[in-house]
């Protein structure tokens, strides 16, 4: 399970960096416009944080392989990466 979790983290990074660009270049009036980026990255890492704290054993957490398919679905928009692995398509 680390191999997706990585794998979210790095694509996540990129894409914090190339919106982080992008807002240099547009300068602030346009900007506004470009915190989405921002806050879409901030929304996957809370739902990788909230897979990583699951205690798997309590009863009520659910199946790991069900809440496993969420983390799949956030890698399913890098599925061109050259790290994607096909086994984690949905």
């Amino acid at each position: 399970m680390s191999d997706i979790i990585d794998f979210l983290d790095a694509r996540i990074t990129e894409d914090e960096t190339e919106a982080r660009r992008q807002l240099e270049q547009l300068g602030t009036a346009a900007a506004t416009a470009d915190l989405r980026a921002f806050a879409e990255c901030e929304a996957k890492r809370k739902i990788i944080a909230h897979h990583e704290r699951i205690d798997w054993d309590y009863e009520p957490a659910g199946d790991p392989d069900y809440m496993e398919k969420f983390l799949f679905i956030l890698a399913e928009v890098y599925s061109t990466h050259p790290d994607y692995k096909e086994d984690w398509r949905p």
